[in-house]
């Protein structure tokens, strides 16, 4: 009798065992995939939003989910209140709980469950812009010009993309992309740095004093467009008055045939792109080549998997809702001209743009 019952028990324990495992929602009848999208923030939403109804991507038979973690400083509410007020996408949010410690990021965790039932049951995962990554999670001393606003943003995302991707870090390690080889990764600026320091690689902490000995705060008059990666005029004290972009406009050059496959562009060609960052890319992760760079050759501007076609990231922004939905005028020095997004850049460039988000489209309508 005894027995019996402890057969019952277990026989009525290990079904909530397997539903307290699942983290996803199950797909409406009208959903055919799921994408992930990291950092969920209330500007990212709309980016997503503005893609689609462009329609530079079809979410119309996608999930897509907003995924975060307990311990990142930004408040998801706000990312809620925008999302409650788009009807067209259909998404949600997903906080992940599990512990997440600096020194257990590439290897099995306490998130490594999650990671994987993310990873089988989704197409696609999007990393955006953002903040400096610690130093740490890529063995450097940090540079005191590195600004770290939310950790926990990092730990994450760098813990998810190495378990997707594997790095440097053990060689033993299984990366789950080996199970679904054409499974999209794609980073955008923060998000490309994440993929490289996640497998392996390390960053240049600060471009104006590392690569071109100057101090962006004093402004930079001796640096030609195409060195600027960041708009230096704004960082200048004395110009706060002024309404100025943080971003800044150059062009790019490419390497190899990676954006001539993928969209279409000619080799040779050296599009305008929209740039804001002070970090870039020094020693590449594993497994990563260098697709772009910057017309100078020392910054590098996009990289791409060699041995997963649909892993790839870019440190430039095709994603501002400026090029495809202009409003807003933007100004770079002070007293300057004041132009929309179409007015400051090439009908070439802009064509790059768009080709761009539709190669991704094709990609994820494969999937």
């Amino acid at each position: 009798m005894r027995t019996m019952k402890f057969k019952l028990l277990l026989i009525l324990l290990f079904p909530v065992t397997l539903i307290q495992a699942q983290i996803l929602k199950p797909l409406p009848q009208d959903i055919n995939k799921r994408i992930l999208i990291a950092h969920p923030t209330a500007s990212n939403i709309e980016i997503m939003s503005t893609l689609a109804s462009k329609g530079l991507l079809d979410l119309d038979s996608v999930q897509l989910i907003g995924l975060y973690h307990k311990g990142e400083k930004y408040d998801y509410t706000k990312a809620q209140a925008v999302l409650d007020t788009i009807t067209t996408l259909n998404m949600y949010l997903l906080e992940l709980t599990d512990n997440l410690r600096p020194d257990k990021l590439y290897e099995n965790n306490d998130l490594s469950d999650e990671f994987n039932e993310l990873f089988k049951k989704s197409e696609a995962v999007f990393f955006f812009g953002g903040p400096d990554i610690p130093s740490e999670l890529y063995n450097e001393v940090q540079n005191p010009l590195t600004k770290v606003y939310d950790p926990y943003r990092h730990y994450f995302e760098a813990s998810f993309i190495y378990h997707l991707l594997g790095g440097y870090q053990d060689k033993n390690h299984k990366a789950l992309l080996k199970q679904k080889p054409n499974y999209l990764v794609h980073g955008i600026c923060l998000g490309m740095q994440s993929m490289n320091i996640a497998t392996g690689g390390s960053l240049i902490q600060d471009i104006p004093s590392e690569i071109y000995q100057s101090v962006e705060t004093e402004g930079l008059p001796h640096l030609e467009q195409n060195n600027i990666h960041r708009n230096y005029y704004k960082q200048m004290p004395e110009n706060d008055e002024f309404e100025l972009s943080g971003f800044h406009f150059h062009n790019i050059k490419f390497k190899g045939n990676f954006f001539k496959q993928l969209t279409g562009i000619k080799s040779n060609s050296q599009p305008l792109v929209n740039s804001y960052h002070h970090q870039a890319i020094e020693k590449l992760g594993k497994g990563f080549k260098v697709s772009a760079r910057s017309i100078d050759g020392k910054i590098i501007e996009a990289i791409y998997h060699k041995n997963y076609p649909n892993v790839f990231g870019i440190q430039f922004h095709p994603e501002r809702s400026g090029f495809y939905n202009p409003k807003d005028k933007v100004m770079f020095k002070p007293n300057g001209e004041t132009k929309i997004f179409p007015e400051w850049i090439d009908q070439e460039s802009m064509n790059f743009h768009k080709a761009y988000w539709k190669a991704i489209n094709k990609i994820l309508k494969n999937q």
